[in-house]
């Protein structure tokens, strides 16, 4: 592996790197690297992974590379390379990532690329001068991510390309040929990129008129009927107005479409409409005015039925100097979830319908930390087996940042804003940051460098138009909306999310381990101490490059997980994690040792470790009423009160590894 990336190299790549025959990692990315990529690099029969991305390299693509055939990543992102994709790329049977965006690329994808067996993801975005329909061979391709924005490609308009199209989870790319003059509009709709619906929530019809020549005439009437699997089921009379047709569509002035409210009912999956313009046949034929949209058959709407939102809020109450306002916003948002003003811009701007809130009881803390209280939210949903999402809150004086979240995660704790909420939620959902206002870790794939919606946004509530000009809320600007690319992503997320979530809910509490750390914002590792607990198991879902290993005195190993730190977003740049490990005989008597392990090092507790901390719990509910560091709690406030509204709180105790009473309870 030869990795120099993030230096500030200069000068050409040299082209006796192709002499290293043995090399299977590449990495120069993130230099100041200019020239041609050096046709040598072909010669690196055993390279695996080849990534140039962020330099300033030039010229054409050289198809040499085309015989890398252990290549499984190919990362020239962020260039300036110009010229074809060359074919020879289709001959990388082991190629799994593509990625292209950000060059100078012209042309069509070649026809060869349907050879790409192994190709999960392919990122073509921001290269202009791409174009033209893409090859009927990908339609034999399981891909995970299609991205081609800034681009001039599309995919045939075609029942088999539509098909395909529809299995890859992540995707944007414009279908061919000119989009319907008519749509309908949530919270933001685009003519290249459709927005699906959410069921039973209202929607405005759009109709675009155009005259194929300047006109006095005003915009007829228009008739929408609506088909729910095949039967007519709701029929939009539109009257016409004064103002004059348009020879082009305007999606930026309401008054320059024929518009009308669809009631949520009528929003449903197998949604189909038909638009009659000028019905009466009052229209001079000269003006050119088509008569109906889709000129035949029906237009198909897709509309999802989307899960209810599974949302525990939980009330932190620092120890120090608690403020019970939060408990108050807590319940008013359990027992009004549409209504109550802090979920608006969750119900607006996230493809939520109907949203499911439990108050949680409160929890004292002696944190204040807003990147402390998402460690605390995440074991607290670990130890209650939530599945659904847990939002940590607090009123009063929190440090940090407003808001943190762990991204396409289940915790997040925000302060009591809504538009705050709406963003950790969205992290939550997978979206990164929209680059605008220096927010960190901006989404290299988002349409606009700019962070802009790009679409025409409709604010449903106030019956007005957002411009395409503004901000996505998924960046640090205001005034703020949501984009298309957003709101899809977080939809086309939530349904397979969801999924999962529901399983983990049918997980029944045992006898575990909790096993909670993370790593400081300068990437040191932390734990915190463990406790035997009933918890419902929640483990790692895949390997990654960070291990919590037990072993007894004499070092072997009683358990070993592998797992990814979470991306955390919004804080200060540290992150963390919470698992319940089921506990296995024997283990009370032999654990000597619970070490954390990654790439910014090891920390280990042991029988010498002395970080004081207490879990109080309800045995009635098995909630989580406080978690304090240097107890005794008893000389807090806010855990007085806790204690006093249930006397009989469980107290688990840790010093760094359980005790020996711990492990007999």
């Amino acid at each position: 592996w030869l990795q120099l990336d993030g230096n500030d190299l200069s000068g050409a790549i040299p082209p006796e790197l192709g002499s290293l025959a043995n090399l299977e990692q590449l990495d120069l990315s993130f230099n100041d690297l200019t020239g041609a990529i050096p046709p040598e690099l072909g010669n690196l029969a055993n390279l695996r992974w080849l990534q140039l991305y962020g330099n300033d390299l030039s010229g054409a693509i050289p198809p040499e590379l085309g015989s890398l055939a252990n290549l499984e990543q190919l990362d020239l992102s962020f260039n300036d390379l110009t010229g074809a994709i060359p074919p020879e790329l289709g001959n990388l049977a082991n190629l799994r990532w593509l990625q292209l965006y950000g060059n100078v690329l012209t042309g069509l994808v070649p026809p060869t690329f349907g050879g790409l067996a192994s190709l999960r993801r392919l990122e073509l975005s921001h290269n202009a001068g791409l174009a033209g329909a893409m090859p009927a061979g990908l339609r034999h391709l399981a891909l995970e991510l299609l991205v081609a924005s800034g681009t001039n490609l599309c995919v045939p308009r075609e029942p088999a390309f539509e098909e395909w199209l529809a299995t890859i989870p992540r995707r944007r790319i414009a279908v061919c040929g000119e989009p319907p003059a008519a749509y309908l509009v949530q919270a933001v709709q685009s003519r290249a990129h459709p927005v699906p619906l959410v069921a039973g929530e209202e929607a405005l019809l759009r109709v675009f008129v155009t005259a194929s020549m300047e006109t006095t005439e005003g915009i007829p009437a228009v008739r929408a009927r609506f088909y729910l699997n095949g039967t007519e089921r709701h029929v939009a009379d539109i009257p016409g107005s004064s103002t004059p047709i348009p020879t082009e569509i305007d999606e930026g002035d309401l008054s320059k479409s024929a518009n009308a409210e669809i009631p949520g009912r009528i929003v449903r999956p197998g949604l189909e409409m038909v638009v009659e313009i000028d019905p009466d046949g009052l229209l001079d034929a000269s003006l050119g005015v088509p008569g109906r949209i889709p000129a035949e058959g029906r237009l198909a709407v897709e509309v999802r039925e989307m899960p209810s939102l599974d949302l525990t809020v939980i009330p932190f109450l620092w120890n120090s100097d608690p403020d019970s306002a939060v408990i108050g916003l807590a319940e008013g948002m359990e027992a009004d979830p549409e209504g109550h003003p802090l979920l608006e811009d969750t119900h607006v701007l996230l493809p939520v319908a109907d949203i499911d809130v439990t108050a949680h009881a409160p929890v004292a803390s002696t944190s204040n930390n807003a990147s402390n209280l998402l460690v605390q939210t995440e074991a607290i949903r670990v130890l209650e087996g939530g599945g659904g999402h847990y939002m940590g809150m607090m009123s009063g004086a929190v440090t940090g940042a407003g808001g943190v979240a762990y991204g396409s995660g289940r915790s997040n704790f925000s302060g009591p804003n809504s538009s705050t909420i709406a963003h950790e939620l969205g992290h939550n959902m997978s979206l990164a940051h929209a680059p605008c206002g220096g927010a960190g870790g901006p989404d290299p794939l988002f349409p606009d460098p700019h962070g802009r919606i790009g679409a025409s946004g409709y604010d449903i509530l106030r019956g007005r138009l957002v411009p395409p000009t503004r901000s996505d809320h998924m960046s640090y600007c205001v005034p703020a909306w949501v984009s298309d690319y957003h709101f899809t992503n977080a939809l086309r997320y939530r349904l397979v999310d969801e999924g999962v979530a529901a399983a983990a809910r049918a997980a029944a509490p045992v006898t575990s381990l909790l096993l909670w750390g993370g790593v400081d914002a300068t990437g040191a590792p932390f734990l915190n101490p463990a406790f035997v607990a009933d918890a419902p198991p929640a483990l790692p879902d895949s390997a990654g490059d960070y291990t919590v290993t037990g072993r007894d005195a004499s070092g072997r190993e009683s358990f070993s997980l592998s797992f990814t730190m979470p991306e955390t977003a919004d804080g200060d740049g540290s992150s963390g994690f919470a698992f319940a490990l089921p506990v296995r005989p024997g283990w009370g008597g032999s654990l000597a040792t619970i070490t954390l392990s990654g790439p910014g090092g090891g920390v280990t507790l042991d029988g010498e470790s002395d970080i004081p901390m207490a879990i109080l719990r309800d045995p009635r509910t098995g909630q989580v009423r406080g978690i304090l560091r240097d107890p005794p709690f008893e000389t807090g406030v806010a855990a007085d009160a806790a204690r006093a509204a249930t006397p009989r709180l469980e107290v688990l105790f840790s010093r760094g590894l359980p005790d020996p009473e711990a492990w007999r309870r």
